[in-house]
C-alpha cells in the first residue's frame, strides 16, 4: 500500500481509513450501548484493536463514554 494509505490507531495497530466508519454501522447492530466486550465481539476483533478503535470513535465524535464501563453511539 502507498503511503497514507492506512490509520494507526496505536503502535503497531493499523487499519484501513474505512475502518472507523464501517466499525459505526457493524455497532449500530448491537445498539446505541454497547460494553468494549460487545463491541470486541461484533467486530470479529481483539481488544488490542478495539481498545485504540473506540478511542479513536470517542475522539471524532461518534461515540461517547455515559460510564465507565460503556460506550454510547452519538
Amino acid at each position: 500500500m502507498r503511503a497514507g494509505e492506512l490509520v494507526e490507531l496505536a503502535r503497531g495497530v493499523v487499519l484501513l481509513p474505512d475502518a472507523p466508519d464501517r466499525a459505526v454501522e457493524v455497532l449500530r447492530t448491537i445498539g446505541p450501548v454497547f460494553t468494549l466486550s460487545e463491541a470486541r465481539q461484533a467486530l470479529g476483533t481483539s481488544r488490542r484493536v478495539a481498545v485504540p478503535l473506540l478511542e479513536l470513535l470517542g475522539r471524532t465524535g461518534h461515540t461517547r463514554r455515559p460510564d465507565d464501563s460503556h460506550h454510547e453511539l452519538r
